[in-house]
């Protein structure tokens, strides 16, 4: 098995905003919570944060989107195509797992924050569009960048690099990097190397079968 690469590291400035949004899905929930979603506006979200209001739209669309409390980073074609930069030259399935990361900010495998979410949708069932509508563009993009992942590998190439391709190799990516965070803890390095030795040793079974 290949020598394990240390992951493309979260820069300052992409783990200040992960704070910062995690302090502004938190100050949009409780409120929500204390005062109902329909009673909650942009302005004491952003106060309780301790953000101004326009900073707010940095970082999310609406009251609803906050709520939910969606973490990934900038998923703009420019920011995408510096992810892409970062793990250029890495294997696919390393090159997915890393990517995943650095879009997610190592909080795929946040079981508190799903079952959280989960909540407040049962709650507030108006944000069940909001929330099918952010996923629907987040698979978009990832796919996106995996389709670009795999053109780029000798093992793939662009014959090979179906939309098909990239969709169930992201699954596979991040059905994994959450079993492995829920049973193998949070460290991301370990999380990281579980799941990349586990995707070799699956592919190699499949072959092999």
């Amino acid at each position: 098995m290949p020598e394990s690469v240390a992951p493309p590291a979260l820069g300052l400035r992409d783990r200040k905003r992960i704070e910062t949004r995690h302090r502004i899905a938190e100050a949009a929930r409780s409120l929500a919570l204390e005062n109902d979603i329909d009673h909650t506006t942009i302005e004491q979200v952003a106060a309780r944060a301790d953000i101004s209001p326009r900073t707010f739209f940095n970082y999310f669309e609406s009251k609803e989107d906050a709520v939910l409390g969606h973490t990934e980073l900038d998923l703009s074609p420019e920011a995408l195509d510096a992810h892409l930069a970062a793990v250029a030259g890495e294997p696919a399935a390393q090159a997915v797992v890393d990517l995943a990361f650095l879009v997610f900010g190592e909080t795929f495998g946040d079981e508190r924050e799903r079952l959280a979410r989960k909540e407040l949708i049962v709650r507030f069932p108006q944000l069940m569009r909001r929330q099918v509508s952010r996923m629907t563009t987040v698979a978009e993009a990832m796919t996106g960048a995996v389709r670009t992942v795999l053109e780029r590998d000798p093992a793939w190439g662009p014959d090979a690099a179906t939309a098909q391709a990239a969709e169930m190799l992201l699954g596979m990516v991040m059905t994994a990097l959450r079993s492995a965070a829920r049973h193998e803890g949070t460290d991301p390095d370990e999380v990281r190397n579980r799941v990349v030795a586990l995707m070799r040793d699956t592919a190699a079974r499949i072959a092999a079968g």
